[in-house]
């Protein structure tokens, strides 16, 4: 499920006006789609835990993201991915991250630690096949550089208000045992049919470093509800291979609302 990884990474933002009252809600549970053309080829789930957890005593929140393959393309290759971090509740700023992924024959359980005295991230992983790798250590030039988990919720907390049709927003982020610098520009206000409702969004669409995956700069675009739940609800991704989608289609414990199931 690397593309679902990949779009969710899309998110990741810094250095922008947040919103007073931020997004964050215990045990919120939000469930995707991740589809191709007509058919549905993934489902994923991002679950906030019920209570904070604590790193170097500050409060923080634990975020838990699971992808499976679904439908037919369960039957060509398997896929049971699991990804999470514990991330500071005020300014979403990873102490810790994982991914335990299993994809067909490919296998990966890694933990990423955030050091902010040493301005170091320490990675640490293993696979079947290798067993455990040697350790190894990443030098941070920044202190605000998040992770995936903790970037999806700091781009949910941006006051898109402030923001005017064409402003670019810079971005910080380690995945993969790399750093990336990323833009998107903010593209405001549409209202979209989704899943869950008719509902206006703030679309964003990154520009896109060149790669194997996506088809063009533009290639990706993000809509994230402009409520107080800032809620990602859909992301287009235009790749080599065709036009992928991920869709919000359930959301309970929210921080405004009913429960959509």
């Amino acid at each position: 499920m690397k593309t679902f990884a990949l779009l969710l990474i899309g998110l990741l933002t810094q250095a922008q006006p947040m919103m007073k009252e931020k997004p964050v809600s215990k045990g919120e549970l939000l469930e995707f789609k991740l589809s191709y053309g007509w058919f549905t080829i993934g489902r994923g789930s991002f679950r906030i835990s019920d209570e904070p957890v604590y790193r170097n005593g500050k409060e923080c929140i634990e975020i838990n993201v699971e992808g499976r393959t679904a439908g037919l393309a369960g039957v060509f290759s398997k896929v049971d991915d699991r990804w999470g971090a514990v991330v500071d509740k005020k300014t979403f700023l990873p102490h810790y991250s994982y991914r335990d992924l299993s994809e067909g024959d490919y296998d990966l359980d890694e933990k990423v630690y955030f050091d902010y005295d040493s301005m170091r991230v320490r990675v640490e992983s293993s696979t079947a096949s290798e067993g455990q790798r040697p350790t190894k250590f990443f030098d941070m030039e920044k202190n605000n550089v998040f992770d995936m988990m903790g970037g999806l919720m700091h781009a949910r907390s941006i006051d898109y208000r402030s923001l005017k049709k064409g402003d670019t927003v810079k971005l910080d982020a380690f995945f993969d045992k790399k750093f990336y610098d990323f833009s998107m520009v903010y593209h405001g206000i549409e209202m979209i049919k989704t899943k869950v409702g008719e509902i206006y969004c703030h679309k964003v669409v990154p520009i896109m470093q060149k790669n194997s995956v996506f088809d063009g700069e533009n290639a990706v675009e993000f809509w994230i509800s402009a409520d107080a739940n800032r809620l990602p609800l859909k992301v287009s991704a235009d790749m080599n291979f065709g036009t992928a989608y991920c869709e919000l289609t359930s959301y309970k414990n929210v921080k405004s609302g009913i429960d959509f199931n």
